[in-house]
């Protein structure tokens, strides 16, 4: 990866957009990033930072503020960055999130970090992505590296490497596992653990289930296990399955039990057999004793018999009559029927005579057969007439219903001329009254635009003189917050100029510190210091570089509320000259009284544009309001003419009729009902010639039957047809004594039957025996054999219970087995992997074998670096011991003096030895990282200071190491102020500071 372009606006101390050419800086493999302290150095690698990943490193980022505060506050925060990777090349454009002014109105509105990320193809720059996630992704995808890895590799932070060579294990172990990512292995420890303690619980539900089933078998069986057999410990069950001794055990209990079932089989069939002969010798006694009851019955039925014989005769003599008359029931019958039909016709010839009489009156008080037929004939006559009457009586009925529509029309109509009358004279008021006020409404929105614009400057002049307090009362406190800001800077100022007189009369002191033995002096070049100097005084040089950057600090921030003061007291002046001078209040109601006119003005002008719109619509109702009347007085005059017409229509139709009616003697009826009257009339003469005619048919009819059934009587031997009546019997009576005569022949019959049977004959000549002492003997020998069989029947239910428990035991055991197994495998992998153990002779958990042997690479790549550095003197160790109060071994480092002998902790290293094992540490560090990222290549590299604390000697093998760092290509950037580098570093890019931010100058010719 390779860095060509920075281009950086309103980004940390940098107001304005400033750029970077790393192509340039970078031809001569070397260059130097440098600038007085707080210029900006760091915030260039942090644009760069950004650029890739949209993070600053270090603690720098969990402050979200990465917008220059002396920017204009309209200013978007912006790095554009364009690098390569394996021969592609890449942009990303990147703002952070930052508040921009509202454009109207007070406050500020927050813009969120946006990105856009790019690609150079074939000379056009094409979007990849534009989504934060997308773009992190993808730079790191191209990298191979988080920002975590990025930073400690490509840049190597001030005052981080060092840290990282004093730091414990523990600390150490953080860095090393960010940087490597081997939180795989920790998840690989965690997920053994977890599964551990999952296949024990699941090895423990299969235990318990294996466990039951056993105590099932032991209820089941009535047998219990071993004495000897732990059942609820898991491991020795499992060790009992495993031994066969579970197998071994229940085959036992089986043949057991299959023993006990054939024995109580062969008692079975022994007391079967006994109970079985009693059942027998019960079941004769009781069927001996059924046919001794049969034949008494038998006995008695026919005692019975012999005792009703006289009723049996009067039964019979009596049958024997209703034979003889049975014959001659027809004849009665029709005599009967002719009877009633004589009857029946007497009574309706009656009942229809009487209505003729009523019908003709004084014509016919007695009418005969020719008299009704006569009647008849001019009935109907009259009735045809009548009917053809009907055609006339419809046509004037229809004539007065479109005489009563007609009149209904003529209403209507008059009433919707009436109705177009009042509509029309209330639009003529309505058209004057709406002239009226769009003259008003004309005269009142003449003053609109005046008012809008009286308005919009009220508004204005509000806005000054609430801008105006709010100002004020900023400035005051902007003045109070100076004089303090202006105090503590000169304090500050003095105390930093103190301590420097301080350390100046101790440097030979401070100088004596940094000696070592073998070192040379840097002041008189021996190897000897017999006598080094002691300090007077407790000042080092950190404690004036913090001062210093203190006092500048505070002076940096009496600059910037003095410009804040400057700015204030100019926006005042602007915004009083604004308000005139003016109250809050008073303009506050100014604005007020000129809305109030303004929104009448508004109000009448949309009004008249209302009324100015509506105008036509008006006038056109007005003309269809006057055309309607029109044409409605015509239509009045058309209706009154139609129902004239109808009118004398229905009154000469209505004479007619009438006229006719009053001849046939139905004055004020109508057709429909004379014809109704009529036609009845006609049915009931006919009715009454039709009566008489049948009442003279059936007379003759009942003569001729009695006369018949006279002669039948006397032929069978009856004196007439009474005595033949007499004679017949009812049906009801006939089947009853049918019935009993044919039951009392059946019972005989049956009775005798029984006697003469050979089994009922046998029993009765046998004695009888006792069946209750039978019954308990019977019942004796069935309780028996109901024991034999319930105790066949518990030993069967055993064997088969004992084989179902055994299929699930089988099941269960074979469920428990692949988990038993998978337990102890994932058991002994977790215990070696967490290091507890045996065969982990280390005792070093998983992840922390895997950082040391990162280490390992580390400090094997550092000390290449390291022994040319330190001309073959200092070597880096990995050791396991574990420090004083560590709980982490393997990550403890110790340095080898080849010159001494003797291996030293990092923090007894003067200042210039810390930076030189610090920086090949780093280097070596960076080495494995890119390494095991992938391999992918990083051509430009930062190291940000530290090169102050070596003398000439030592940082002639750090420069050359450096420049073995330019091999193949790559880019080292030195971040540092120290004045020896400028004559070394011939490419350069200066950092300054000044009052309104920072800028950036590269120099790439010094000579």
């Amino acid at each position: 990866m390779r860095l060509h372009e920075l281009e950086v606006t309103a980004f940390g101390p940098f107001v304005d957009t400033v750029a970077v050419d790393f192509d340039a800086l970078s031809d001569a493999g070397l260059f130097l990033l440098t600038g007085a302290t707080g210029a900006g150095k760091t915030s260039v690698l942090d644009a760069v930072c950004f650029g890739l990943y949209g993070e600053v490193p270090g603690e720098r980022h969990s402050a979200r503020h990465l917008r220059s505060d002396q920017a204009a506050p309209d200013t978007e925060p912006r790095v554009v960055l364009r690098f390569s990777v394996g021969g592609r090349t890449f942009r990303t454009t990147r703002s952070p999130a930052w508040d921009r002014p509202r454009r109207r109105g007070e406050g500020t509105r927050r813009i969120q970090a946006h990105v856009v990320a790019e690609e150079l193809r074939e000379g056009t720059w094409t979007a990849l992505t534009t989504r934060l996630d997308e773009a992190g992704l993808l730079v790191t995808d191209l990298l191979g590296m988080t920002v975590a890895q990025f930073t400690q590799v490509a840049m190597l932070p001030q005052g981080r490497f060092q840290a990282f060579l004093r730091a414990g294990s523990a600390e150490r172990h953080d860095v090393l596992q960010r940087l490597f990512r081997t939180r795989r292995f920790e998840d690989v420890e965690r997920w053994l653990v977890e599964r551990r303690s999952t296949l024990r619980r699941e090895s423990t539900r299969g235990h318990d289930a294996v466990r039951d089933l056993l105590g099932r078998v032991e209820e089941a069986t009535e047998v219990a296990v071993p004495d000897d057999w732990a059942l609820d410990d898991l491991e020795t069950l499992a060790g009992l399955v495993e031994a066969g001794r579970l197998g071994t055990w229940l085959t036992e209990v089986g043949a057991g039990l299959s023993v006990a079932a054939e024995a109580q089989g062969e008692r079975l069939v022994a007391v079967d057999a006994t109970a079985r002969a009693a059942r027998d010798l019960l079941d004769v006694e009781r069927s001996a004793a059924s046919h001794r009851a049969r034949a008494a019955r038998a006995q008695q039925q026919l005692a019975a018999l012999e005792s009703e014989r006289p009723r049996d005769d009067s039964d019979r003599a009596a049958l024997a009559d209703h034979r003889r008359a049975e014959p001659l029931l027809p004849l009665l019958r029709r005599v009967g029927a002719a009877g009633r039909e004589a009857e029946r016709t007497t009574r309706a010839a009656e009942r229809h005579r009487a209505a003729a009489v009523a019908l003709l009156g004084d014509r016919a008080p007695e009418p005969t057969p020719s008299h009704l037929t006569t009647a008849v004939h001019e009935w109907r006559e009259a009735a045809a007439e009548a009917r053809a009457r009907l055609p006339q009586e419809q046509e004037l009925r229809a004539a007065r219903d479109r005489l009563a529509d007609l009149s209904a029309r003529c209403e209507r109509t008059r009433a919707e001329h009436a109705q177009a009358l009042v509509r029309l004279e209330e639009a003529e008021r309505t058209a004057a009254a709406q002239e009226v006020t769009r003259r008003d409404l004309e005269a009142a929105a003449a003053s609109l635009e005046v008012d809008a614009a009286t308005e919009a400057g009220a508004a204005r002049v509000l806005a000054a003189a609430e801008e105006h307090d709010e100002v004020a009362a900023e400035l005051a406190g902007a003045r109070e917050r100076l004089t303090a800001a202006t105090a503590t800077a000169q304090d500050l100022r003095e105390h930093y100029l103190d301590l420097r007189e301080q350390r100046i009369s101790g440097m030979a002191a401070e100088l004596a510190t940094g000696l070592a033995v073998g070192c040379s002096c840097p002041v008189c070049g021996s190897a000897e210091h017999p006598s080094p100097a002691r300090a007077t005084t407790t000042v080092g040089r950190g404690d004036e570089e913090a001062a210093r950057q203190t006092h500048e600090t505070a002076d940096f921030t009496r600059q910037a509320l003095a410009e804040s003061v400057a700015t204030l007291s100019a926006r005042l002046t602007s915004l009083a000259a604004t308000s005139g001078g003016r109250s809050v209040a008073a303009c506050r109601a100014d604005l007020a009284d000129a809305t109030s006119r303004h929104r009448s003005s508004r109000t009448a002008a949309r009004g008249l544009r209302s009324l100015d719109d509506a105008r036509d619509a008006r006038q056109a109702s007005l003309t269809r309001s006057t055309a309607e009347v029109a044409s409605l007085e015509v239509r009045v005059a058309e209706r009154d003419r139609e129902h004239d017409q109808a009118r004398d229509r229905v009154q000469h139709l209505a004479a007619d009729l009438d006229d006719w009616l009053g001849r046939h003697d139905a004055a004020g009826s109508d057709v429909a009902t004379l014809v109704d009257r009529l036609e009845a009339g006609v049915r009931t003469l006919v009715a009454a010639t039709t009566a008489t005619e049948e009442h003279h048919r059936a007379a003759a009819s009942l003569d001729a039957a009695r006369a018949e059934a006279r002669e039948a009587a006397a032929g069978a031997g009856f004196a007439d047809g009474v005595a033949v009546g007499e004679a017949l019997l009812p049906e009801a009576r006939v089947a009853e004594v049918e019935e009993r005569w044919q039951r009392r022949e059946r019972t005989r019959a049956e009775a005798e039957a029984v006697l003469a049977d050979e089994q009922v004959r046998a029993a009765v000549a046998t004695p009888a025996r006792d069946v209750v002492e039978l019954q308990r003997e019977v019942d004796h020998a069935e309780r028996v054999r109901d024991h034999v069989v319930a105790a066949r029947r518990h030993a069967l239910g055993r064997c088969d219970r004992l084989e179902e428990l055994r299929t699930s035991l089988d099941h269960a055991l074979g469920a428990w087995e692949p988990v038993r197994r998978s337990h102890q495998v994932t058991a002994r992998l977790a215990s070696l992997v967490e290091g507890t153990s045996l065969d982990n002779r280390w005792r070093m958990r998983l992840s922390a074998y895997v950082l040391s042997e990162r280490l390992r690479q580390v400090v094997a790549a550092a000390n290449e670096r390291l022994a040319a550095m330190t001309d073959q003197r200092f070597t880096l160790e990995q050791v396991d011991e574990k420090g004083a109060g560590e709980r982490r071994g393997g990550l403890s480092l110790r340095v080898r003096d080849d010159w001494s002998g003797t291996r030293r902790d990092p923090a007894t290293l003067s200042g210039g030895e810390t930076f030189v094992v610090s920086l090949a540490l780093a280097l070596g560090l960076a080495d494995t990282v890119s390494h095991e990222a992938g391999g992918t290549a990083l051509d430009t590299l930062f190291i940000d200071e530290g090169f102050g604390s070596l003398d000439a000697e030592t940082l002639d093998g750090v420069m050359d190491t450096l420049d073995q760092l330019r091999d193949g290509g790559r880019v080292v950037g030195l971040v540092s102020h120290v004045a020896e580098l400028r004559t070394r570093v011939p490419s350069q890019l200066e950092v300054s500071k000044a009052r309104h931010g920072s800028s950036l100058r590269p120099v790439l010719d010094l000579g």
